[in-house]
């Protein structure tokens, strides 16, 4: 999908980072929001239908009890695979970009902005958001089409909502236009 920002003309790509089942059957269960796999669907089907680029990102854990390759836990989620997508890359980081072809098909389809969905709002999603922004992409971070558990380590405890909520409100600041997915499927029709 072409669209202009400021006069600029753009090409968009939605990323759809890890909604692996970890995430609904395994350790890693997303509790915020709780209808973040309903809005990565109709993000998948707007963007079909608005012919924009659809990149599936899968992660594979090097090492560690989640993610572990060939497991039911590492497998993309059904309803995922049932829509339709232009590619799919494994990674083993939470970068997107680290180690994988990302940027190659990024440039060769003119991509010039990246929407990102997805799991984990403050892990993988962030940080291939970050990095986006520092390689030049214009990004779009969906509130709603990303989700998170609660976390409990060694430093603290935080609640999804609270984490989802401060890691929106960081990528607010600099590196992300942050908006809902009906936000995005209302300013991007052509």
């Amino acid at each position: 999908m072409i669209k202009y920002k400021g006069g600029v003309k753009m090409k968009k790509a939605l990323l759809v980072i890890d909604v692996q089942n970890e995430y609904f059957t395994g350790k890693l269960k997303v509790t915020y929001p709780n209808n973040s796999l309903d809005n990565i669907l109709k993000v998948m089907d707007y963007a079909k239908n608005n012919n924009m680029i659809i990149i599936l990102i899968k992660h594979t854990a090097i090492y560690g009890d989640t993610f572990i390759k060939n497991s039911n836990e590492w497998e993309i989620h059904s309803k995922i695979l049932e829509k339709s997508y232009d590619y799919l890359i494994e990674k083993t980081k939470p970068s997107s970009f680290h180690e994988t072809n990302l940027e190659e098909i990024l440039k060769k389809e003119n991509i010039t902005g990246v929407v990102i969905s997805g799991y984990m709002t403050q892990m993988c999603c962030d940080t291939t958001a970050r990095e986006a922004f520092h390689k030049g992409y214009y990004v779009e971070f969906l509130s709603d089409a990303t989700g998170t558990i609660d976390v409990s380590n060694k430093i603290g405890t935080i609640s999804s909502k609270d984490l989802h909520e401060a890691t929106l409100i960081t990528q607010s600041l600099r590196f992300s236009n942050v908006i809902s997915s009906v936000e995005l499927m209302k300013s991007n029709k052509l």
